[in-house]
This record gives structure tokens, C-alpha cells and sequence, in this order.
């Protein structure tokens, strides 16, 4: 997922190799006003820095059914206290990246661009890296990989949804909830697939199976049941 938010980009049509590097001066502007699109495994990492399952976050911490992180009244993240970012060490991707965006497109090709920095922002670009050593240095693989799968994941579901006729009766499917969420219309879906920890576990149910422990081992049981249960 991206900032669903109109932002200029600076520079476009980056890759792995382009000169890059950015301190953070820890102002937190960005931090402000952002509409914070999560995938499945973002909410998962931040659910268990929260100690709560991805249920008890989604309910408490998001909007749209659990695609966009809440933000306080003042535009603030939710996570943003006196001290900076609370979940700091699982926060999602798109934070780990700025001032960077990242697209991958159906074929997998992978872009990124430069965003233009809040008015007030006081972090400072250099060129004495690349954009793979600023991907290490925030620790952005685990994240990447997973965006990556749930993007293909979309991709094969808006693939079903383009097979299938649906009849106007049947409401509140997965492939019907995963349109109004390509339209960023979701708010009225039921979206209760996409929470992990109730999808894994109501799989592994059914399937005679024990729920894992681990994020990753979560996140390939998830996708897995959501492929077979909008089939």
C-alpha cells in the first residue's frame, strides 16, 4: 500500500542503483495529515508490537473497515506521542520509505520516487548512498516482500472479479469488497477477510490444522485462504 494522499513528487523513474540518502532530524512532519494505507501484514506487525490481535487493532487503531491507520483530531498519526513514533520498530512501509514512494506494477516493475518534503519538514537529502542501502538501512525487505505478495494477491483477485458475473445479490463477497477497496470505497463493506488473525484462524479451523505462531507463517495461511475462498 501507498500514501493515498495527493503529494508532488521531486523526482520519478528511480531505481535500486540511484543515488540517494536522507537524514531524519526526527521533526516529525511527516508524521501529519497522511492517509496511511495498511496491508494485512503491517497491521499484524503493529498488533504484536501492541501485544493485541489483529482484531483488537483494527477495531481500535483504523478506519475503513482496517485499510487506513486512525489519525487523532489534530491530523496526527495515532501513534505519534512526545517522543516520536510508538511503534517505531513495526511501523509500515510507507514510513519506512520517506521522502521515498515505492510502485510495482502488474508485471512486477518496480519504481520509486522522490516526494517533496512538508514545508516544514527539516530532514536533509544527500547522494552518498543508493536507495538499496537506504531500503537496509530502514529495514524495509520483510515489508517490501509482503506488500509485494499481497499486491499479487490483489492482482489475482481483480483478475476473478473480471471472470466472474456477479449477480447484484450478492453482496459483501471478497471480490466484491476488494473493488470498493481498489475504489477506496470500502467503508460499508464487510472487510473481515483481510484481518489476519481471524482469517488464519478460522482456515486452520476448518482445515483440522494449528494456527503458527509467526507473522510470516500467518501471512502465507492468510493468503492462501483468501485465494481459495474467493475461487
Amino acid at each position: 500500500m501507498e500514501i493515498s494522499l495527493a503529494l508532488s513528487l521531486s523526482k520519478t523513474g528511480l531505481n535500486r542503483d540511484s543515488a540517494f540518502n536522507f537524514s531524519c532530524s526526527r521533526c516529525l512532519a511527516c508524521c501529519r495529515f497522511k492517509k496511511i494505507q495498511l496491508n494485512p501484514y503491517e497491521i499484524a506487525r503493529m498488533a504484536d508490537n501492541r501485544g493485541i490481535s489483529t482484531s483488537e487493532f483494527i477495531a481500535r487503531y483504523t478506519t475503513t473497515g482496517g485499510t487506513v491507520l486512525r489519525s487523532n483530531q489534530d491530523g496526527s498519526c495515532v501513534f505519534l506521542n512526545i517522543e516520536g513514533c510508538s511503534v517505531h520498530s513495526d511501523r509500515p512501509l510507507v514510513c519506512r520509505l520517506y521522502p521515498l514512494g515505492r510502485q510495482v506494477d502488474s508485471l512486477g516493475v518496480e519504481i520509486f520516487s522522490q516526494i517533496e518534503f512538508e514545508e516544514t519538514c527539516k530532514g536533509v537529502l544527500h547522494e552518498n548512498g543508493t536507495i538499496e542501502q537506504y531500503l537496509a538501512e530502514q529495514g524495509a525487505a520483510p515489508f517490501m516482500r509482503a506488500a509485494d505478495l499481497y499486491l499479487d494477491l490483489l492482482w489475482r483477485l481483480l483478475d476473478l472479479l473480471n471472470e466472474q458475473e456477479l449477480e447484484p445479490s450478492q453482496s459483501e463477497t471478497i471480490l466484491e469488497t476488494v473493488e470498493a477497496v481498489a475504489a477506496d470505497n470500502a467503508g460499508e463493506y464487510d472487510l473481515s477477510w483481510i484481518d489476519m488473525d481471524w482469517a488464519v484462524a478460522e482456515y486452520c479451523r476448518l482445515s483440522g490444522i494449528s494456527v503458527p505462531k509467526g507473522i510470516d507463517e500467518k501471512m502465507g495461511i492468510h493468503i492462501k485462504a483468501v485465494r481459495e475462498w474467493a475461487a
